[in-house]
């Protein structure tokens, strides 16, 4: 095995105790060994990836098989081709004869014989009850190859068999228990529902009080029980009818009557009375859960009584039971439905006003519910939601306690499809002070309003840009709005401008999202006015870092050669920038973090983690020191692997096809990269982008790759061509092979509409093996669920949505610990 060319680890010393050590545990469990006990053994301690190997090579020395001669070079190809076909027919024919072993041992002649004829006189006497039970636990071939010759030795054999399915009998096999003269050890089963069965079918007259007592103390095993004895007919009707009448006394909430309904396959005769006080036992989510159960089994449905119990206690204490969520799931056309929505929304309201911060309490139930309308569809249940959302923003808007908190609100809440009301907004900015004018820009952020204030001399950004992208203005708007901020020399309005229409703000006919996956626009034309231009540059830059980066693949290809190349000057800059801010907020120093197993014990301390505890390494210990018995051991005794900050290795894969042609996904895959780069710029790291082939930026051995060459390589990048991602993962896996790192992480950036799927789960499960942690991250507003799913499961992974540049740090962060 040591000599083997392809094996990736050699094995050690080690192995060789561990061999004898499973085996030792084998033969105390069975007795003896077999074939396949010495082979297991040799597989089971080998590296997973050389398993097959140690699988070949442990056949030939149990079977004595000489390894032949390696062929000469010229024939290597054609006998690796025959490798595997004559594994598999070795394979086969080791199965053949353990099969044969196992016949001989049990097959004996004359018993067989004798078997054979007392089946073909069981069959002749026609006993039919005893033919018939026995064959639920043996065939024809067991009667015969058993040699059984007899009819009590028939029953004891069959009895045997039945016994041991003791606990999940049915009332076909309690039956047969009659038939094969087993009743009586029926009757002692550990099972209570199967014991008091056995009992009615052998008629003891104590079985009503037994079932009595068995329903006061479980009423899911007496509906159980009831059930067997309906389908044995046994006792009598009239009994079975004062069982079920006992055992429906007993029956006191909905989760013991949905036990009934799936026993007896009907409803207790007071389903209504539990239905009503579902409330004091349960969440709506349980309760509906309950008569969804009660559904499935009888096909009454209860669910609307449920509603309407929640409704009518939701003073009495159910309003603790009931939450947005909940109602959203089990959303009903019916008036009960919606009165518990109004209490819900109501209670929300009065709860915000004892909170430090109410307006932000709401919002935040604003942003619940607004998630959870989207899975309603449209529907009257929907509608009524958007009204109580309605009442919600306008509470929240009604709590403001500043100018600016009120336009945040304002702005916040109609992004989410709940725009505040006129009344709302006018009734809190009288209240905080507004102006008129101020006022008015709340209600109707209108293409005049906003020139207005441009022509006033308004120089504050967030305020003119909220305003201007949430307007809906044209392009022909815009360009006024420029031409009006040049007129007025306001620099932050001509910004404010760019950043929601770049080709409007330079004055060119371009088409915002230009460039890519938006038609390609007219390139603006040369001899631009430098006082314009200079200002909309300037301007550009009071405005967020990362929408600048989106402006570049939007409008790269409508810019003329020195206008594209001052903007990507100010991309470039600001992508670094980017990266160095983000890898401080996700990341820290990757020095410090990941806590990490070395190749030294130590005796266990109090205090120390118990799943760090090396049982191999304790045990030989022990046994090192002469220890012979093992009824007293202290802590110390214990060995535990040391542990220490590790080193990690990154690398990263950025889908380039033809699906990512979207500036948001570029800009994402950009600052990513770059996060990740200035991350782990101590540690190891690399970075390939793919679509159809791969182009590799920068691989973990190099160490010497510029940050301003990678920065302008990401600003140059086309999405074109297909999706495929498996070279990408075969390189990635090879360079965190190499790297001596102890903790090692793979990030997946594609949308996950792969060419080669089925390939790159294979290499997904190849990195679990190796411990390389995997994190995919896709794009929430397009991206293939399915296809993330499978190869986050492939890998143990996660995959994670990705809505806005800004969520990467945060959400990054919370998955790796930094």
């Amino acid at each position: 095995m040591r000599n083997h060319e392809e094996v990736r680890k050699k094995p050690s010393m080690r192995q060789t105790q561990a061999i004898p050590q499973l085996l030792s545990a084998r033969y105390f469990r069975n007795g003896q060994f077999t074939l396949d006990d010495f082979i297991d053994a040799a597989v089971f301690t080998t590296y997973p990836l050389d398993q097959d190997i140690a699988r070949v090579v442990a056949e030939d020395i149990v079977l004595g098989r000489k390894q032949e001669e390696e062929a000469p070079s010229e024939q290597q190809g054609v006998a690796a081709k025959l490798q595997s076909t004559d594994e598999d027919k070795l394979s086969a024919v080791i199965a053949q004869i353990k099969r044969e072993q196992a016949l001989r041992d049990v097959i004996k002649k004359d018993k067989v014989e004798a078997g054979y004829e007392y089946l073909q006189d069981l069959k002749q006497r026609g006993q039919s009850d005893l033919y018939q039970a026995s064959q639920d636990y043996l065939s024809d071939g067991d009667i015969v190859l058993r040699g059984i010759s007899s009819d009590e030795q028939l029953k004891s054999v069959a009895s045997s068999e039945l016994l041991d399915r003791m606990g999940n009998l049915t009332s076909r096999d309690i039956e047969n228990s009659q038939t094969l003269g087993s009743l009586d050890d029926v009757a002692q089963s550990p099972s209570q529902a199967e014991k008091v069965a056995a009992k009615a079918l052998r008629g003891d007259p104590d079985v009503e009080e037994a079932f009595s007592d068995l329903a006061r103390r479980d009423p899911t095993t007496a509906a159980r029980s009831l059930r067997m004895m309906e389908e044995m007919g046994a006792p009598d009707k009239d009994t079975l009818s004062s069982m079920d009448q006992e055992l429906q006394k007993n029956i006191e909430n909905l989760s013991q009557s949905a036990s009934y309904s799936s026993e007896l396959g009907r409803d207790t005769d007071h389903i209504n009375d539990l239905v009503s006080k579902a409330p004091e036992d349960y969440t709506l989510d349980q309760a509906m859960d309950l008569a969804e159960s009660i559904k499935n089994h009888t096909g009454n449905d209860h669910s609307a009584d449920v509603m309407k119990a929640f409704n009518e206690r939701y003073d009495a204490g159910a309003s603790n039971k009931v939450d947005p969520t909940q109602l959203a799931q089990h959303a009903m056309d019916n008036q009960d439905w919606r009165d518990l929505v109004d209490k819900v929304t109501d209670d929300m309201t009065q709860k915000a006003k004892s909170r430090a911060t109410p307006t932000d309490f709401l919002m935040n139930t604003l942003a619940q519910m607004s998630s959870l309308r989207d899975k309603m569809g449209k529907t009257n249940q929907a509608e009524h939601w958007e009204d109580a959302m309605q009442r919600v923003t306008d509470e929240a808007v009604n709590l403001t306690q500043t100018k600016t908190h009120l336009r945040k609100t304002v702005r916040q809440a109609s992004r989410m499809g709940s725009v505040p009301s006129r009344k709302g907004i006018e009734e809190a900015g009288k209240r905080l002070g507004m102006t008129e004018d101020e006022i008015l820009e709340l209600v109707n952020p209108s293409f005049q309003v906003i020139k207005s204030l441009i022509k006033a001399g308004v120089s504050d950004f967030d305020r003119l840009h909220s305003l201007i992208s949430s307007a809906g203005l044209t392009q022909k708007q815009l360009r006024e709005l420029a031409d009006t901020a040049q007129e007025m020399g306001n620099q932050s309005a001509m910004g404010a401008i760019a950043h929601v229409d770049f080709g409007a703000a330079l004055g060119g006919g371009m088409k915002q999202g230009a460039g890519y996956g938006y038609g390609r626009p007219s390139p603006m034309q040369a001899g631009q006015d430098k006082e314009r231009t200079d200002m909309v540059f300037g301007g550009l830059l009071g405005g967020p870092a990362t929408n600048i980066v989106k402006i570049w693949y939007s409008y790269r290809d409508a810019l003329p050669p020195e206008l594209k190349q001052r903007l990507k000057l100010i991309a470039k800059k600001l992508l670094i920038d980017l990266g160095m801010r983000f890898a401080r907020q996700t990341m820290g120093s990757s020095m410090l973090g990941g806590i990490q197993q070395s190749t030294t014990v130590r005796p266990f301390r109090i205090g120390d983690d118990i799943d760090l505890i090396d049982l191999e390494e304790t045990i030989d210990y022990l046994l090192s020191s002469g220890r012979t018995t093992f009824d007293a051991v202290d802590p110390e005794d214990f060995l535990i692997t040391e542990t220490y900050q590790g080193q990690r290795a990154f690398f990263w894969a950025l889908d380039k096809s033809g699906s990512m042609h979207d500036p948001n996904k570029l800009g994402m895959l950009a600052i990513s990269v770059m996060a990740g780069l200035y991350g782990v710029q101590q540690d190891d790291f690399g970075v390939v982008l793919f679509d159809s082939t791969t182009h590799i930026v920068k691989e973990i051995t190099d160490k010497t790759v510029s940050v301003d060459k990678v920065a302008s390589d990401l600003l140059d990048v086309r999405a074109s061509g297909g999706t495929g991602g498996r070279q990408s993962m075969r390189l990635a896996l090879d360079n965190l092979e190499k790297s001596r790192a102890k903790e090692k992480c793979f990030i997946f950036n594609t949308d996950m509409y792969l060419s080669d799927q089925a390939e790159c789960e294979k290499l997904a499960g190849l990195m679990k093996q190796q411990d390389i942690r995997v994190i995919i991250l896709v794009p929430k507003t397009s991206y293939d669920p399915q296809s993330s799913m499978a190869l986050a499961k492939a890998a143990h992974g996660v995959y994670l949505p990705i809505e806005s540049i800004e969520e990467l740090p945060t959400k990054l962060l919370q998955l790796t610990n930094y």
